[in-house]
């Protein structure tokens, strides 16, 4: 096997309790969407469902992480993300926008235009409307995607750990000046600095090293500071929905969290993305045209169309497009030097 080949398929080896806990935090999603988002009836739905999002940027902690540590190249480290991210998104931006242009939600549905944009999934940066209001997540993770890649390429990831605090710190500081000055931070400075979500990324990373590298008292107490940092960013209730969260990751990191790898469980967390990606609008429309059925056969109809709709772009487009892509870049990687 050629090293860039290597490279990439080494860079994300699955790990099933890391894929239980993607569909755990997909389902979440999608429940609250459905039952919370959706206000036809009047349940109170999962109120906090929205935090399962909280999860999903511990897990790219996690991975992303593991990825560079793995990668030769920032090449291979960028065509690894892109076919990952870039062509199921794709198509569910295009197949949302499709279906909200066919039976629209409401009288201000986003243009083919602006749907376009929403290819680059830098729609917000660029002051645009996004198709489904789920991709705002996405810009977060670029972002990460972003600083993790220069640490990389400056040599720091062996000393990863010596930025925790520091950022821990800038984070709360950034929340105490908000709320003694009643002013919001600048969109464009917490997004640099991901001044509301870095504690979450930072606690995937440490739970990596605690997982692949041992335990020690220093990540223990480093571990407990991004805790304490989602109660002084998060507020209170997300800092207990965040004790959940990262007992659950923890328990994964000491490799006690096998016992939920269960084949169901780590086929929704396979389909996971796909699924976070398409539920939303899709599934309100489908709501929407149900409005004269009770609210529970309105739920349960729009989840089984999202999860099979999830699991045909992820076996008919998420997948194959991985693949197609890392075989061209390991032949363009081989190619000789002229």
């Amino acid at each position: 096997m050629s090293r860039p080949e290597q490279s990439l398929r080494n860079a994300s080896p699955r790990i099933a309790e890391l894929d239980v806990l993607r569909g755990f935090s997909a389902m979440t999603v999608m429940v609250y969407h459905y039952t919370t988002i959706y206000q036809y009836g009047v349940d109170p739905g999962i109120p906090y469902g929205v935090l399962a999002v909280n999860l999903f940027f511990m897990i790219s902690g996690f991975v992303i992480f593991m990825t560079l540590s793995r990668a030769r190249t920032a090449l291979d480290f960028i065509i690894s993300r892109f076919s990952r991210l870039f062509p199921v998104f794709w198509v569910a931006v295009l197949f949302s926008q499709t279906v909200m242009w066919l039976a629209p939600i409401s009288a201000d549905t986003v243009s083919w235009r602006e749907a376009l944009v929403n290819l680059t999934m830098l729609a917000g940066p660029l002051h645009v409307r996004w198709v489904d209001n789920v991709y705002w997540s996405l810009v977060i993770e670029l972002t990460f995607y972003v600083i993790m890649l220069g640490l990389f390429l400056v040599g720091m990831m062996k000393h990863i750990e010596r930025l925790v605090l520091p950022w821990l710190l800038l984070q709360i500081v950034a929340a105490v000046v908000s709320k003694k000055t009643n002013h919001a931070i600048p969109q464009g400075l917490a997004a640099l600095f991901l001044l509301k979500y870095a504690h979450l990324f930072l606690a995937g990373i440490l739970c990596y090293r605690l997982r692949f590298e041992g335990p020690t008292t220093a990540r223990h107490v480093l571990l407990a500071c991004c805790l304490a940092t989602q109660f002084a960013v998060k507020g209170l209730w997300a800092g207990l929905f965040g004790v959940v969260f990262f007992a659950l990751f923890y328990a994964m990191s000491r490799q006690r969290l096998g016992w939920i790898a269960v084949r169901p469980l780590v086929f929704l967390g396979t389909i996971s993305y796909s699924l976070y990606l398409v539920h939303q609008n899709i599934g309100f429309v489908i709501m929407r045209s149900l409005a004269t059925t009770p609210r529970p056969v309105q739920v349960a109809v729009a989840m089984a169309a999202a999860l099979l709709l999830a699991t045909l772009m992820t076996f008919l487009v998420e997948q194959p497009a991985l693949r197609a892509i890392r075989v061209i870049y390991k032949k363009f990687r081989n190619q000789p030097a002229r």
